[in-house]
């Protein structure tokens, strides 16, 4: 949530004529309920919540909604909700941008992990967090933690277009992470984010 916070609040000004909504602090997760302290929404919650805002938004004669999601296990229900809402509301044109996804591309330019796996607390997600505030981060902690995953199954970018699958954090990962985060750098985040600012804002100017 503090990772799309952060980039909502950039793209505003980015974008003239946009309007910022108030974060949603709770998602889809699910897959992380192995760890106690996991609180997370049904995929059912999340998409009223997406689209109970949409016919909100609609009523007041907005019709745009561009949506910044901070976290992959939200993706399926929001992209799932957008194509509804707009099916039932014509007149409502609904954009998410996932923000891990859209940095995959200058992750791979610029990693140092060896794997390009896109996880979580991760060499992505903790530069990220290192670049935002890096008050909130203890490095003595970073851990490397890669998943232990069946045969033919993989988290890298190139191998998920090919096979979806379910999964359990608490059964592929001892410590929660899935990547390096040992590597982590705010050089790293602050590349990653205006990369990520650039991509969106570009979008959201075009549309």
């Amino acid at each position: 949530m503090i990772i799309a916070d952060f980039i909502s609040k950039e793209l505003v000004k980015r974008c003239a004529g946009t309007i910022l909504l108030p974060s949603l602090q709770l998602g889809c997760s699910s897959e992380h309920l192995g760890f106690p302290g996991t609180v997370s929404l049904r995929v059912e919650t999340m998409s009223r919540i997406v689209a109970d805002v949409s016919k909100s938004l609609l009523r007041s004669r907005i019709g745009k909604l561009f949506i910044v999601n901070g976290h992959g296990g939200n993706r399926a229900a929001i992209d799932a909700t957008i194509s509804q809402v707009k099916l039932t509301h014509p007149r409502m044109h609904l954009y998410s941008f996932t923000v891990l996804d859209i940095a995959k591309t200058k992750f791979t330019e610029i990693r140092k992990s060896k794997s390009k796996l896109v996880g979580h607390a991760d060499e992505i997600e903790t530069s990220i967090m290192l670049a935002i505030q890096p008050q909130l981060v203890d490095m003595s902690k970073a851990v490397r933690e890669m998943p232990s995953l069946p045969p033919n199954l993989s988290f890298e970018p190139e191998d998920m277009t090919k096979i979806s699958f379910g999964w359990n954090a608490k059964e592929i990962t001892t410590t929660g992470v899935i990547g390096d985060a040992t590597l982590a750098t705010a050089e790293t985040g602050k590349a990653l984010l205006e990369y990520v600012l650039e991509t969106i804002a570009k979008a959201i100017n075009e549309l």
